[in-house]
């Protein structure tokens, strides 16, 4: 689909009724994308999950089920964030699939941010859910696993002198499991979780990348307890 096309198939899923859903972020970002060109340089950079999150939170607001937005978004991620991700077309896929699940499952609400929306998309004082969005705090899927985990060292940085080697990769090892048990409670395939742990950046606990026998071989224990 060319960019208005996702914006037109919205609004034939919604119809007459439901255009006024259609909020300006939801429409500027349904039609153009991710614009870095408005970040500043002080500005955190927003990955294709949460922009994937964001739009996946809306679908449920609308009033869209699981399996539409599931649909309409996975043509959308692939179509229009590819340029962000270095994630093969399948892994788009399976990551979206993951994460339209995370919030319909979880039943995450939608958080808009207004002016201040981490992706510097439109916002105007006229939207119907402006007022409502005032000092609402957006919790997502990542902040949830920040919250279980050290943030992962970037940019060179090193891990502060406090917190020991070890004990950061069982905390990642940790965040790692909780998620592999979700997943799989969900029915999420071993190659799809996979795809997720990484693209999360979580590690072992040895503090390795994840792979596909290491993973198999945590599942095989996961079962083992039940």
């Amino acid at each position: 689909m060319e960019q208005n096309q996702f914006l037109n198939c919205l609004k034939n899923i919604l119809g007459h009724q439901g255009g006024s859903l259609i909020f300006p972020c939801i429409r500027d970002l349904v039609a153009n994308g991710l614009q870095m060109s408005r970040l500043s340089p002080a500005d955190p950079v927003p990955n294709r999950q949460d922009l994937t999150q964001y739009l996946a939170a809306w679908c449920r607001l609308a009033g869209l089920d699981e399996d539409t937005c599931r649909k309409w978004l996975s043509e959308y991620a692939v179509a229009m964030l590819s340029a962000i991700s270095r994630s093969s077309v399948s892994a788009i896929r399976h990551s979206t699939k993951s994460n339209v699940r995370y919030i319909y499952r979880r039943e995450v609400a939608f958080v808009c941010g207004r002016a201040a929306n981490q992706f510097k998309a439109q916002c105007n004082d006229a939207c119907p859910v402006y007022a409502k969005m005032e000092n609402k705090p957006r919790k997502t899927q990542r902040d949830t696993l920040t919250a279980l985990k050290d943030a992962t060292p970037r940019n060179g940085a090193t891990l502060p002198a406090a917190a020991p080697l070890k004990q950061f990769y069982q905390k990642q090892f940790e965040a790692a499991i909780q998620l592999v048990r979700h997943e799989l409670k969900n029915g999420a395939k071993s190659t799809a979780i996979l795809n997720l742990l990484n693209q999360q950046e979580l590690k072992t606990r040895t503090g390795r990348k994840w792979t596909y026998p290491i993973l198999c071989t945590e599942i095989r224990k996961l079962t083992a307890q039940l």
